[in-house]
């Protein structure tokens, strides 16, 4: 095939990109066979390192950052007419030691290759986008809108980082892990499915999709800019999650960033479920962030910081008055010249129910660094 690179050539781009300094986005254009058809490959390699302390047992492990997996991808893009532009995306991740699946009891978890994206679209100009294939349903991300810069370190997603370690009692006992207490219910992620997104009409657009296992979910987008140069994003979102699930949710995030660079993100969701337990609640979260985003410090790149909380009530337990709460520190500083972001953070988690048992709170520090490409 004419002007194709190979996986060496491609290889040896990436090297030369980062001991030479070449452009990042001329570097990895794609030539292929089709002149009309434009490729690019695009991804990042996210890692860092990790100490946890559950209060029963401590450790440091070696990490691919979970809010933001590693992973690489290929995307084409024609222009078919003035009115219709025709595109797919082919998108993978390769995570060894995901921060939200190692424990105290597994620190160590080979690398699979697991595809993300694997879809064709339709982008019609005065009608909106129509989505095959595998990709985000339109509810994916709903919870978390975030503009403060800091999302890499630690977003509404809390159990991005730790989810598999458990909570141990102080009588030593074990119990539920941070994953089956922290949930910000954020859509339906990415499944085979068929997506239509409508034109922007004022700022907003309206997803809708259905996909395997009826699944199907509705989500309503907003973003906007200002005079004095403020950001607003914001999402809403319905899902049901179909076949085996038995409950429906409704979820939503929004995130302001004013001209100066303070910022303050919301995230909330509640499900409905089908079958209560007597005596519960629905599961329901609420999550806020405060943060700060200037180019004034370094001249290298921006420098971000954030400080949140969330409290996550009845996710695994409906009838315990379950809760637990998460709190944190982030700071991510842009390295731009080299599409390079350092990122640290610091995670504590905690839980309360009416059992009468006391659980010893969860920390954790994370600090690592993400390359783009």
């Amino acid at each position: 095939m004419k002007n194709v690179y190979t996986a060496s050539a491609i290889a040896m781009t990436v090297g030369a990109m980062l001991l030479g300094g070449v452009g990042l986005a001329s570097a990895l254009e794609v030539k292929t066979g089709n002149d009309k058809v434009g490729v690019k490959l695009y991804g990042h390699v996210n890692r860092a390192v990790m100490s946890v302390d559950d209060g029963n047992d401590s450790t440091i492990l070696h990490v691919d950052n979970s809010h933001s997996e590693s992973r690489a991808g290929l995307k084409a893009k024609v222009a078919a007419s003035e009115d219709l532009t025709i595109g797919g995306t082919v998108e993978v991740q390769w995570q060894s030691n995901p921060s939200h699946e190692v424990s105290m009891d597994e620190e160590s978890i080979a690398a699979e290759l697991k595809e993300r994206k694997m879809e064709v679209y339709f982008d019609f100009k005065d009608i909106g986008k129509l989505y095959l294939g595998k990709g985000d349903m339109a509810s994916d991300d709903t919870s978390e809108v975030d503009l403060s810069g800091t999302s890499l370190a630690g977003n509404s997603g809390v159990a991005d980082a730790g989810e598999g370690f458990n909570f141990h009692d102080n009588n030593g006992g074990v119990g539920l892990a941070v994953g089956d207490v922290f949930n910000q219910m954020d859509g339906l992620s990415r499944k085979s499915r068929i997506r239509y997104d409508t034109p922007n009409f004022g700022g907003f657009t309206l997803g809708v999709s259905s996909g395997e296992k009826e699944r199907a979910d509705v989500a309503l987008f907003y973003s906007g800019k200002f005079s004095d140069g403020s950001k607003l994003k914001a999402a809403v979102a319905y899902s049901d999650p179909g076949e085996g699930k038995d409950y429906t949710q409704i979820n939503g995030s929004a995130s302001l960033l004013f001209g100066f660079g303070l910022n303050l993100t919301v995230a909330g969701g509640s499900r409905s479920l089908d079958d209560m337990p007597a005596g519960g609640d629905d599961p329901s979260f609420m999550y806020s962030k405060i943060g700060y985003k200037t180019d004034k410090i370094f001249s290298i790149g921006s420098t971000a910081c954030s400080i949140d909380y969330g409290v996550f009530s009845n996710i695994e337990n409906q009838n315990r008055e379950e809760e637990g709460t998460a709190y944190g520190v982030q700071l991510v500083q842009k390295i731009s010249d080299y599409n390079t972001q350092l990122f640290a953070s610091y995670r504590n988690f905690e839980l309360e129910d009416n059992t009468g048992v006391e659980y010893e709170p969860i920390s954790l520090i994370m600090a690592g660094a993400r390359i783009k490409f």
